[in-house]
């Protein structure tokens, strides 16, 4: 449980660190479709 803006991805365009809720990839801006 907890806040789910800690989860941590990975682009897979860029492999920058990014958040589960972010929709884009804030360093290439890659759209992130999350389920």
């Amino acid at each position: 449980m907890g806040d789910r803006a800690c989860y941590r991805e990975y682009c897979p365009d860029c492999d920058a660190q990014v958040t589960i809720v972010d929709e884009a990839c804030p360093d290439c801006g890659r759209s992130l479709d999350v389920e």
